[in-house]
Formats: structure tokens, sequence, C-alpha cells
């Protein structure tokens, strides 16, 4: 059996990180919580079958028994903004009406210096393949723009103005930090739904790093449900 030993970290291709936190039950708590339909009782090795049968089923509702609570940092606002509609999970999100984006620290507006606290664009990274021109032209502009944007908030903020209400001049790509509390049978509708293609290239880099954590301490539930939807393949694109 997976020993859980906190916190366990990813990080995100193109900034930020997971961090797992916290876990109610373990593998095959499923298999275990399951068998009360029936009054029955079973060993490991019959744990481990009926995890797979369920799954095989789509027998899901005892998956909710498996509940984990992440710490997510450094996400652009919109795609935290995204995974909000994943309703069956609890959020906690870091609030601009109390905090600065700068944390407090004097930002480097240098392409690194910037991408910590605001998410720049795989494509001007060189992360993500692209066929735009003038990339480090736009990349300078960008970084302009965005420097333009935080001495603005700043200097509201000085003159007196609410932070909640300066942060309107900040730019959507914002990095956040949030809690994530969620069962396992919420996870899998988000990893089927955020692995795939057709998904924003920033959430699936998400959900990537999610299944790398689940992959650690639930393997036999990941490898059984990555196998029988079909969405292995796109952990490694």
């Amino acid at each position: 059996m997976t020993v859980f030993d906190p916190p366990i970290r990813e990080y995100i291709k193109g900034g930020g990180f997971i961090e797992l936190e916290e876990m109610l039950g373990d593998d095959l708590t499923p298999a275990r919580v399951a068998r009360i339909s029936y009054l029955s009782k079973g060993n490991e090795e019959a744990n481990k079958k009926l995890l797979k049968k369920l799954i095989d089923l789509g027998h899901f509702s005892p998956f909710e028994q498996q509940v984990f609570r992440f710490k997510i940092d450094g996400i652009p606002m919109y795609i935290g903004e995204q995974l909000l509609r994943h309703r069956i999970a609890s959020p906690l999100k870091r609030s601009f009406r109390y905090t600065s984006p700068d944390k407090g620290k004097k930002i480097s507006f240098t392409v690194e210096g910037i991408n910590e606290i605001i998410h720049i664009p795989p494509e001007l990274l060189g992360l993500r393949e692209s066929h735009i021109e003038n990339k480090d032209e736009l990349l300078r502009e960008m970084i302009e723009h965005f420097k333009k944007g935080i001495d603005l908030y700043r200097k509201l903020v000085e003159s007196g103005l609410r932070k909640e209400a300066a942060r309107t001049v900040l730019p959507a790509g914002l990095r956040t930090t949030l809690y994530w509390t969620i069962n396992m049978r919420s996870l899998m509708n988000f990893l089927t739904l955020r692995l795939n293609p057709k998904a924003q290239w920033e959430m699936r880099e998400l959900a990537k790093a999610v299944a790398r954590i689940l992959k650690r301490v639930v393997p036999l539930t990941m490898e059984k449900f990555l196998e029988k939807e079909g969405l292995e393949k796109y952990l490694h694109e």
C-alpha cells in the first residue's frame, strides 16, 4: 500500500506548482466502503480486484469517500476561474482585496521576474510551438504593458484608493493561489475534461500535474482509470 507522506509537490509547466497537503483515505478506500452495500469483507487482494471492477462498471460513488486537499500556487487568474467551474469541489482563493500582486516584494521587470507574478503565454517563452512572428518584440511590449499596469496600481493604492478597486487595472494573467478540496470522483471528471487536447494549454498542464500526484498516492486507481478512459497518452504530450 502506498504511504502518503505530505506534502507532495509537482511543478506546472509554464509556472506555478500544485501540492497535495492532505488526503482522506488510501488507494483501496473506495473498495472497502463499497462493501457496505452487501456488508461483506475482503482482504487486500480482493479489494484490489473490486477496485478495478468498480472503475470498469463506472460505479464511481464509492470514490467520493476519497478526498484530497491541494494547494495550487502561481496559476493565472483565468485558469483559477476555469477551475471554479468544477463545482463539486471546495475552493478557497487568495484575495486581491487584501494582498498586492507583488506580495510585498520588489518586482524585477525582466521576463523571469514578470513571469513569477503574471503568466506569460508559453508561445512567447518557447514552451509551446507556434508560428508567431516578432516574438521578442511582442514580449518586450507585453512586459512594458504589465509594468505600466503595476505602476498605475501602486499609484492608485498610494493615493488612497482601495486595493479591491485598484486591481481593476491588473491583467487577467495575474498569478493567484488557492486551496482546492475535491473527491476522487470529481477528480476523474476533471481529468477526463482537462487532459483532453481540446482543453486550454495552461489548464492541461495543471491537469497533468494533478495526475502525476495521483499516480504517486493512488496508483492502482489511476492506472485503471487512465487505461479505461484512454487518457495516459495525454500525460506525455
